[in-house]
């Protein structure tokens, strides 16, 4: 099913499994939360985990994961990010305007778009947004992103078929959005935008 062990990790690690799982998810975007999520609400569906038990884990990793990446954003800025070479520069300047018009709506209505919601926390750290107000906002998206793929698989399953039929949904859904969010990106508005501050 997927060459990451994460089966493997959630059966043997349990709820501790998941935890680091998702902090490293919540960092890094790998391995694919949604995946994990539906494994695990196979699981649970077998009476091996309480339902909330594991969102509240994985949000909680999660949150912890974006955290991270968040103060690495807030304390070392730009030049950190863009050696981690997740946008080019431009690219961060551009998702820093988005964040400056939106600000908590951008954080939110984010983590909760497959295609960039592991970018998210950039611009909140580097625009220094609120702490608490950042931790409270991610936690809850991630509660109920957690929610939402812990019920696709229990109520569905890990079967081959769904989770290749989920894949093909997903790859497309994904798409879409990159292909709305870039655009945006690259409107005229923003570019015009960009070009007043430099």
């Amino acid at each position: 099913m997927n060459e990451f062990p994460v089966e493997e990790i959630i059966v043997a690690g349990g709820y501790l499994g998941i935890f680091g799982l998702m902090i490293v998810n919540g960092f890094v975007s790998f391995p694919s939360s949604q995946i994990l999520y539906i494994v695990a609400g196979f699981f649970i569906s077998r009476g091996f985990f309480n339902f909330y038990g594991v969102a509240f884990v994985g949000a909680l990793g999660n949150t912890i994961g974006n955290i991270i990446l968040y103060e690495i954003a807030r304390r070392k800025g730009l030049t950190a990010i863009t050696r981690l070479k997740i946008f080019p520069e431009r690219e961060v300047k551009k998702v820093q305007m988005a964040f400056a018009k939106r600000g908590a709506w951008f954080l939110f209505i984010g983590k909760l778009l497959p295609a960039i919601k592991v970018f998210v926390p950039i611009p909140a750290g580097i625009a220094r947004m609120n702490r608490f107000l950042y931790t409270i906002i991610v936690g809850i998206s991630s509660y109920l992103w957690a929610l939402i793929f812990l019920a696709l698989g229990f109520f569905f399953g890990k079967s081959a078929d769904f989770l290749s039929r989920y894949t093909v949904i997903l790859a497309i859904i994904a798409v879409a959005v990159v292909v709305i969010f870039y655009r945006y990106m690259n409107s005229k508005e923003v570019e015009r935008e960009m070009d007043a501050h430099t």
